[in-house]
């Protein structure tokens, strides 16, 4: 999983980008900056200490900083463009934070009206593609429907993906030709501590109208709290009363935005967790381990994660009666534990 992070110039895009990286990748203003996520996962975390295992492995989102957008400079939409095309999902930022050090650009602190200034580039730029796409000399048929077809939602300055004209295959179709607002977007209301709860229900509710899942995160805290050790990290959110790490939250809000959903292995050589679509197989979740195990694919072994660290261990959940055996077409549910009998 690929997630773009974008919004308006110093919204706070690369402080959060910080926060999910653990602040260990260099970062260049103004540039495309790239990282990789790790999601901590207490399940993971369980069944390592039971089995013992030597390595521990997290679900990983691949993370890209977006240049800012900003509407007054072409060459930063230009920037944006370039990294935006190819990823799965967008993050779209807005600042609901104070600060006269990184005063807003427009000198107020707006967030519905930033987060309408960036959709309506965002639809430009999709338009604009949209037109050189149809003035081609030479375009199938088939195509030239599809793209009129978006121009005209693009024209009702809707994002192609919340298009009720389009179906989800030709909402697919655009995504792969490069269309921006054809990806799955969520916000992110980035905070300080003084913020009013006002603005914040505001936001969130304006979220919610649009059909957008939303989060509020203050990205300058958890990208110092991130910076910090393990041990250190736990005893600040609490201090803070952040139930769990920007990272975690955003990472299940992702997965119910792009339909995805975890399974787990357990085992001395490691303890680890896997992504799959919601609804696949249990012969899917064997090919996204190796193709091997799909191809020779016997049986599945299955238990819920919770079960298994109750009694123990694997041996002990066989003689509890808890493991199940399931075939092929056994249909993956959210924290189970396999165990892939196969044969090549």
């Amino acid at each position: 999983m690929e997630v773009g992070i974008v919004g308006l110039p110093l919204c706070g895009k690369t402080t959060l980008f910080k926060a999910l990286t653990g602040n260990k990748i260099p970062v260049k203003d103004k540039e495309i900056n790239m990282g990789a996520a790790l999601v901590p996962d207490e399940r993971v975390d369980a069944l390592a200490a039971v089995f013992k295992s030597k390595k521990v492995v997290y679900a990983s989102i691949n993370v890209v900083d977006m240049p800012g957008v900003d509407p007054d400079d072409r060459k930063s939409t230009s920037r944006f463009l370039e990294g935006a095309r190819s990823v799965d999902a967008l993050v779209h930022v807005v600042r609901g934070f104070e600060s006269d050090l990184v005063p807003h650009p427009m000198g107020r602190i707006n967030p519905k009206e930033d987060a309408e200034i960036l959709d309506t580039e965002l639809i430009f730029a999709d338009m604009e593609m949209a037109e050189k796409r149809l003035s081609a000399k030479k375009i199938p048929q088939e195509e030239k429907v599809l793209l009129d077809k978006a121009s005209k939602v693009l024209e009702q300055e809707q994002l192609l993906v919340y298009g009720d004209s389009l179906t989800e295959e030709e909402k697919e179709q655009l995504k792969k030709m490069g269309f921006v607002t054809a990806r799955p977007q969520m916000y992110v209301l980035n905070i300080e501590e003084t913020t009013s709860k006002s603005l914040i229900d505001d936001f969130t509710m304006f979220a919610h109208e649009k059909g957008r899942l939303s989060l509020v995160v203050n990205a300058e805290l958890e990208s110092e709290i991130s910076s910090l050790e393990p041990g250190e990290q736990k005893a600040f959110l609490e201090e803070y009363g952040i139930a769990e790490p920007a990272v975690v939250r955003l990472a299940k809000t992702l997965y119910d935005l792009l339909g995805l959903q975890s399974f787990l292995t357990a085992g001395e050589k490691e303890a680890r967790a896997w992504t799959v679509k919601k609804g696949a197989t249990a012969v899917e979740a064997a090919g996204v381990i190796h193709s091997d195990i799909a191809r020779g694919f016997i049986r599945a072994e299955v238990v819920n994660w919770q079960d298994l660290v109750k009694v123990g261990g694997w041996k002990e959940a066989q003689q509890a009666g808890l493991v199940r055996l399931e075939r092929k077409d056994y249909i993956i549910q959210e924290g189970d534990v396999l165990y892939f009998r196969f044969h090549v």
